[in-house]
């Protein structure tokens, strides 16, 4: 079956949270590099999010280590080429007794696209489906727009929440626990934002349980207070490990480090949405006459006025490798053609001059400063290259629960921001981050620079209906040929590692998927 082939195509202290701590040896202290915006899991379909998500609430499908789609708290069956029946495996609860219903599920996704003020929206599931029926008391029915396999990739984001507990909640409920229930392995206790997330494990829980009886999830941005905190005793496990680090760690017998290749791609996204933006001016600091992002041949200018295997090599010490595509090796979609634009400093100027900004011209570069690996430095190499081909080029960095708001209202001119896939089909990411923004039609959600082709649009639409593994591949190279070739849409920099290290004694399950879960921390046998 075409279903069968794509499914399986500050420092912080020991005491800081004395309350929440459980018996010595009962409770896993984890350091994460960037803080969730909310509880709430249909608030933001960003990283950090994801990660406090998938301890609390179950997505309707699960992803394997290489983020393909495994049955979860429900299964999913093809019946028809355009429906989708999803079927709750016997016996799953939510967190205060109750079972999952269909009715659950039918609500969750009617919430998802529509919760207030959210900075990265889940309006993607919409996108697929026309018709959803409940079928009995276990079975929900999706109907698609014509065969379309994304209904399966979208269902692994797709949080379930219990309808008689949030249906009169806002998202202030749920990140005061009011409304927190939910049926994955981690039963949420209080959330102090800026200090911890505390977590009691799910006896209950349809799966494998945790190891731990308590988990605190920590708030720890700065990359040595981390590890710092590590190396105290003060925490079991750490996040975004900096590249620099990772020899001398691994040579502490007292510590233990997993790794794994990264299925985000870091890339820098360039307002295109009006004849002006807000941090472009010229270098009398005079407003330009037009917004020269607008331009591909500026945008082809300052994505090979960078110079990607030098900030590989200097700024995150050989731990990633350039990019010249939002696909990841392996996905459904990946061009191995398609490679990581070469360094031409003088051809930039050229093609700057030929737009018609011979001088270049101002711009202010934004960036978190703890949600990626040495994304600040990242973005001040960038600079430099920029500044080196006459774009005089100043950056700002903030916390990532300020960069994303305000990534998300379309403040900036330039910002550097990551696209992680949650599955193994590159069609999800393409058509979120580079499609045109339609609302309506749940394409283009995370487009925040507004880029619009109609003929990368053209392809992605018929990429969508496809099930071939193959043909579905080769709309997708084409559509990316598209988006980077010739538009140079946004501006790829790197896939970096991802890189977790440990207390000894314990072993850490590194996959693809990014996200740090306390349930895959085990006793090392």
């Amino acid at each position: 079956m075409r279903l069968n082939a794509l499914l399986t195509a500050g420092l912080l202290t020991a005491t800081a949270l004395a309350p929440a701590l459980a018996q010595p040896g009962d409770e896993a202290r984890v350091g994460l590099q960037t803080e969730s915006s909310s509880i709430d899991p249909h608030f933001a379909l960003v990283g950090a999010n994801q990660t406090v998500a998938q301890h609390i609430f179950d997505p309707l499908l699960q992803s394997d280590r290489n983020l393909r789609p495994v049955p979860g708290l429900t299964s999913v069956t093809n019946p028809e080429p355009d429906i989708w029946e999803f079927r709750i495996r016997e016996g799953a609860r939510f967190q205060d007794g109750t079972p999952v219903t269909a009715e659950d599920i039918l609500f969750s996704l009617e919430r998802m696209p529509k919760v207030p003020n959210s900075p990265a929206p889940f309006i993607r599931m919409q996108s697929a489906v026309v018709e959803t029926q409940v079928v009995d008391g276990r079975t929900i029915r999706l109907r698609s727009r014509g065969p379309d396999p994304s209904v399966i990739l979208n269902a692994m984001t797709a949080y379930v929440v219990p309808r008689h507990v949030a249906k009169d909640a806002t998202t202030a409920d749920f990140n005061s626990g009011k409304a927190a229930i939910g049926s994955g392995p981690w039963r949420f206790r209080q959330w102090q934002p800026g200090t911890g997330i505390m977590l009691e494990r799910n006896d209950d829980y349809w799966g494998e349980k945790p190891a731990f009886a308590r988990a605190t999830l920590r708030s720890v941005a700065n990359d040595a207070a981390r590890l710092a905190a590590l190396l105290a005793g003060d925490l079991d496990l750490i996040d975004a490990v900096p590249p620099s680090e990772v020899a001398r760690l691994r040579g502490n017998k007292a510590l233990g480090v997993s790794s794994a290749p990264s299925s985000r791609m870091i890339y820098l996204a360039l307002d295109q949405s009006g004849d002006t933006t807000n941090f472009v001016a010229g270098k009398d600091g005079q407003p330009l006459p037009r917004n020269p992002l607008r331009d591909a041949r500026v945008r082809q200018a300052l994505s090979i006025g960078i110079n990607r295997q030098a900030i590989v090599e200097r700024v995150l010490s050989g731990a990633s490798r350039p990019s010249g595509q939002l696909a990841v090796e392996g996905q459904i979609g990946y061009a191995p053609d398609l490679a990581s634009p070469a360094h031409d400093a003088d051809l930039a100027k050229r093609l700057l001059a030929e737009a018609g900004f011979p001088n270049g011209f101002r711009i202010t570069l934004h960036s978190p400063n703890n949600r990626y690996i040495e994304d600040d430095k990242t973005a001040q190499a960038v600079a430099q290259f920029w500044t080196r081909i006459g774009i005089e080029t100043r950056v700002e960095v903030m916390p990532s629960n300020v960069f994303f708001t305000r990534a998300g209202r379309r403040e900036f001119s330039a910002f550097l921001i990551g696209f992680g896939h949650t599955t193994g089909d590159s069609w999800l990411g393409l058509s979120q981050v580079l499609h045109s923004f339609d609302q309506a039609r749940g394409l283009g959600g995370l487009n925040r620079g507004r880029f619009s082709s109609p003929r990368f649009d053209a392809l992605i639409g018929q990429a969508r209906t496809v099930t071939d593994p193959e043909q579905r591949g080769a709309l997708l190279r084409q559509a990316q040929a598209v988006a980077f070739q010739e538009e140079a849409a946004i501006i790829p920099l790197h896939v970096p590692n991802n890189t977790w290290a440990h207390r000894a004694g314990l072993s850490y399950e590194a996959g693809l998927d990014e996200n740090t879960l306390t349930q895959n921390l085990h006793r090392a046998p």
